[in-house]
C-alpha cells in the first residue's frame, strides 16, 4: 500500500502556526515545530494553554458546555459554557459583549408563555374594570335607591298627623313594611295634593317621629317598645364578602329560578336583604339562594382560583348551620329547606335533597309569619306545595303532601298588578346591557299552582286514593287539563319561537305536556283497550309529547339548557321515552336519542344530576332496540359510567319510568267498554264555557293535523 506524501508544513510570516476559522491551531504543524511557534501559537489562543516543546496543539475544551450557545461562541462555532445572564469564560477572555438569544423553538415557546401572560394580565384588567364599573353601577343604584326611599319617607311624613292615618301607619311598620309598600298605601288611601303643607321634621327623621307617635298610642293600642339601639349590618353569610359575587349570584336565581319555582316573595326578600331585616330574608335562606345559583354560573368568567363546586358547598354547609331546631317553623326557614331541595337536586343528591323538601312541606302546616304578610305566604305557600307534587309526579315518589288547600289560588296576591320585570341574564354586565320585559312572573305561578292541583288530582287517582279510576274520573281529570291549556291568558299561552317566550312560560308548557302524557301513558299499557280507541290514545300521547319536545327546541335555541331546572330534565327525558315507545318512525327514535341526549349533555355542565339521567335514557333506547348515535360516548356525562348508588342520588330509585304496573291494579276493568260514551258525556258537556269545548270523537282524528306535528318535530330534530 502506497502511503501518502507527508505534508508540507504551512508557517506564517510570523512563523507562527495560522489560526483557522474555527479558532482551533491548524492540524498541518509539523512535529518539529519549534517551542517559539508554540509559544506564538498560544499567544493566539487561550493565555491558559501550557506550553509544550513538541507535538501537535491541541484546543482546551470548556469544562462544561451550555446548552445554548452565546452568539459570539456561535458565530465563531466554539462551545460556549455561559449562562445567560452571565457571559461564557471565552468572551469574558477576549472582552467581547456576551448575549444570548434563545433557540428559535425555545423563543417560539417563550412567546407563546409571554402571550398567555398577556392575556391573564389583561383578562385580570378586564375584570378589575368590571368591577369597578359594578361598584360604580352599585353605587348609583343606591344612590337613587336613597332618593326614592327619601321620596317615599316624605309621603309618609307628610301623612303623619294630618288624615287619621297614624295608627295604620305604625302598625304597618311595626309588622315590617317597607316605606314604599307604605307610601303606595297612602297614595292610594288619601292621594297628597298638590298644595298640601309639609309637616315640618326639623332636626327629626322618620324614626324620631314614628317614636313619638308610637309613645302617645301606648296608652290606648298597648303598643310597647323597647328604645331603639344602634345596630350593626347584618352579615348574611360567611363565605365571601364580595358584595359583586353575591350581586350576581342573586341576579342568576332570579332570573332563572324563582319565576319557575316562586317559593317567597322577591320584593319582600331584596327589601329585607337591603334593609338588614330578618322578616322575609335569613341567613340560611340567602346561603341556600347562593347555593342554587352557583349551578349556572359560568366558570370561565371566574378567576382561575375559584372553585364553583367547591363554593357551592361552602353556600350549602353554611345553610345548613343556619337552620337551627328553634327555627325550623319560621316561613324563612320553611323556604331555605325548599331551596335546598333544588340545590342538591341539582348535585345529582336527591336522597338528601328529597328529605329537604319533605321538612319544608312538613314545617308549611306550623310555620309562623313572623311579621311577613298574608300575600307572602300565600306565594311560599302554593309555591312549595306545586314544587313539592312536581316532584312527585316527575320523580314518583310516594305522595308524603298534605292536601291542596281547596282554596282559590292568590287570594291576597295582586297578579295583574306585578310590576317585575326580566332580562336574559348571564354574566356580570348583562344587567346594564340588554333589553327588560315585563317578566309575569307571579302570573306564571298562579297558572302553575292551577296545573299542579289537576297532577295533584290524577296522581291521586291512579293511586287509588279515589277508589277505582273508571273512564269518567280519568276523561274529568283530562278535560280539566284541556281546559286549562284553552283558558290561558294570551302572554302565557303563545309559545312559538317568534314570539320569544319567557323560559319559566316554556317551563310551564313543558309540565303540563309531560303531565298529560302521563295521565294517559297508564291505558295505554292496561290491555284493555283496542282498535280506533287504542289508536286514538296512542296518538294523543305522541301528540302532546311532540308538542312538549317542540317547546324544549325552542328553549334551547333562546336559552340554551344550560340554565335549566332540574326537574325539567325529568321532563326531557319523559318526553323522550314516550316518543321513542309509541313513534318510533315519526319522528326517527334514533334522531329523537341523540335530540334527548344533546339536551342533557349541554344542561350537565352546571347540573351534575343529568349524568346519571344520560345512562337511563341510553339504557331505554337500547332496551327499545333503537340505533345510538355514532358519538352517543361524546354525548354522555362527564363521569361516563354509573353505580346503583349514582341512579340513586339522581332519582331516588333505579329508574326513571313512570310506575304504570302499580296504576294498572287501580284501574277500572270495563274502562274501554265506556270510554266511548263517557268521552261524549263529558269531553261535549253543555257545561262547558263556551270556547274550550271540545267537539272531537275518540275515532275523529285529523290525520293532517298530526301529519304537520310530526313535520314540525322532524324539521326540530335535523336542525
Amino acid at each position: 500500500m502506497k502511503m501518502p506524501p507527508h505534508p508540507r508544513p504551512i508557517v506564517s510570516k510570523s512563523d507562527s502556526a495560522p489560526v483557522n476559522t474555527l479558532g482551533e491551531s491548524s492540524s498541518t504543524t509539523p512535529p518539529s515545530a519549534t517551542t517559539n511557534t508554540a509559544s506564538s501559537s498560544s499567544g493566539q489562543g487561550d493565555g491558559d494553554s501550557p506550553k509544550t516543546s513538541a507535538g501537535p496543539r491541541r484546543r482546551r475544551a470548556p469544562g462544561a458546555v451550555a446548552t445554548v450557545a452565546c452568539l459570539e461562541c456561535r458565530k465563531a462555532r466554539q462551545k460556549c459554557d455561559g449562562h445567560s445572564p452571565q457571559p461564557c469564560s471565552r468572551c469574558q477572555h477576549r472582552g467581547l459583549d456576551c448575549r444570548y438569544e434563545p433557540h428559535t423553538k425555545t423563543r417560539k415557546e417563550y412567546l407563546l408563555q409571554e402571550i398567555a401572560n398577556l392575556k391573564k394580565d389583561n383578562s385580570r384588567l378586564k375584570s378589575a374594570n368590571r368591577e369597578v364599573s359594578d361598584a360604580a353601577a352599585h353605587l348609583q343604584e343606591e344612590h337613587e335607591g336613597l332618593q326614592n326611599l327619601h321620596e317615599w319617607q316624605q309621603i309618609i311624613l307628610d301623612t303623619i298627623g294630618r288624615n287619621g292615618h297614624d295608627r295604620d301607619i305604625i302598625r304597618k311598620l311595626r309588622a315590617g313594611d317597607s316605606s314604599q309598600t307604605i307610601a303606595k298605601w297612602l297614595c292610594l288611601q288619601n292621594p297628597i295634593s298638590s298644595n298640601m303643607h309639609m309637616v315640618p321634621p326639623g332636626e327629626r327623621g322618620l324614626v324620631e317621629i314614628v317614636d313619638a307617635f308610637e309613645h302617645h298610642y301606648r296608652r290606648e293600642d298597648g303598643l310597647a317598645r323597647d328604645k331603639r339601639e344602634d345596630t350593626l349590618r347584618l352579615r348574611w353569610t360567611e363565605v365571601t364578602a364580595s358584595e359583586t359575587l353575591l350581586g350576581h349570584l342573586f341576579d342568576l336565581y332570579f332570573t332563572w329560578v324563582h319565576p319557575a319555582h316562586m317559593l317567597f316573595s322577591e320584593v319582600d326578600f331584596k327589601e329585607s336583604f337591603r334593609t338588614n331585616s330578618d322578616t322575609y330574608c335569613s341567613s340560611a335562606l340567602v346561603n341556600a339562594i347562593c347555593a342554587m345559583a352557583c349551578h349556572m354560573v359560568n366558570v370561565n368568567e371566574l378567576e382561575d382560583e375559584v372553585n364553583i363546586d367547591a363554593l357551592a358547598s361552602a353556600f350549602m354547609d353554611q345553610a345548613r348551620h343556619e337552620v337551627l331546631p328553634q327555627n325550623y317553623t319560621l316561613l324563612t326557614s320553611v323556604q331555605a329547606l325548599a331551596v335546598m331541595y333544588l340545590a342538591d337536586l341539582s348535585s345529582g343528591k336527591a336522597r338528601s335533597a328529597s328529605g329537604y323538601l319533605r321538612a319544608s312541606v312538613e314545617f308549611l302546616k306550623a310555620a309562623e309569619l313572623d311579621g311577613q304578610s298574608a300575600a307572602a305566604r300565600e306565594i311560599s305557600s302554593w309555591g312549595i306545595q306545586s314544587l313539592n307534587t312536581s316532584s312527585t309526579g316527575i320523580t314518583y315518589q310516594k305522595l308524603y303532601a298534605p292536601e291542596v288547600p281547596h282554596v282559590a289560588r292568590f287570594q291576597h296576591v295582586d297578579v295583574h298588578g306585578d310590576s317585575e320585570i326580566w332580562r336574559f341574564y348571564r354574566a356580570v354586565g348583562d344587567k346594564r346591557e340588554l333589553p327588560v320585559r315585563p317578566s309575569y312572573a307571579i302570573l306564571t305561578a298562579c297558572y302553575q299552582a292551577a296545573l299542579f292541583r289537576i297532577i295533584h288530582a290524577s296522581l291521586n287517582l291512579y293511586c287509588g286514593l279515589r277508589g277505582v279510576a273508571t273512564a269518567e274520573l280519568i276523561l274529568i281529570t283530562y278535560r280539566r287539563y284541556v281546559d286549562w291549556e284553552t283558558d290561558l291568558p294570551s302572554v302565557l299561552k303563545n309559545v312559538d319561537i317568534e314570539a320569544h317566550p319567557l323560559p319559566h312560560i316554556l317551563f310551564l308548557h313543558v309540565q303540563y305536556h309531560v303531565a298529560v302524557v302521563q295521565h294517559l301513558t297508564p291505558l295505554l299499557q292496561t290491555g284493555y283497550f283496542e282498535g280506533p280507541n287504542l289508536q286514538e290514545l296512542r296518538r294523543l300521547v305522541v301528540q302532546h309529547a311532540q308538542s312538549g319536545a317542540e317547546v324544549l327546541e325552542h328553549y334551547r335555541r333562546l336559552y340554551s339548557t344550560r340554565y335549566l331546572m332540574p326537574l325539567l330534565s325529568f321532563c326531557i327525558i319523559h318526553l323522550g321515552d314516550a316518543l321513542i315507545r309509541y313513534s318510533p318512525q315519526e319522528p326517527p327514535a334514533s334522531d329523537m336519542v341523540e335530540f334527548t341526549m344533546g339536551l342533557l349533555q349541554q344542561a350537565s355542565v352546571g347540573f351534575p344530576i343529568c349524568g346519571p339521567l344520560q345512562e337511563l335514557f341510553r339504557r331505554t333506547a337500547v332496551e327499545c332496540g333503537v340505533k345510538l348515535p355514532a358519538n352517543v360516548d361524546e354525548m354522555a356525562g362527564p363521569q361516563g359510567s354509573y353505580d346503583v348508588d349514582d341512579i340513586l342520588d339522581a332519582c331516588t330509585r333505579l329508574d326513571y319510568k313512570q310506575p304504570v304496573d302499580q296504576s294498572i291494579r287501580h284501574i277500572d276493568e270495563n274502562i274501554a267498554a265506556e270510554w266511548p260514551s263517557k268521552w261524549q258525556d263529558v269531553m261535549n258537556d253543555p257545561d262547558r264555557p263556551q270556547g274550550s269545548r271540545s267537539t272531537r270523537t275518540m275515532s275523529s282524528t285529523s290525520s293532517s293535523t298530526v301529519s304537520d306535528q310530526h313535520m314540525r318535530i322532524q324539521s326540530l330534530l335535523n336542525s
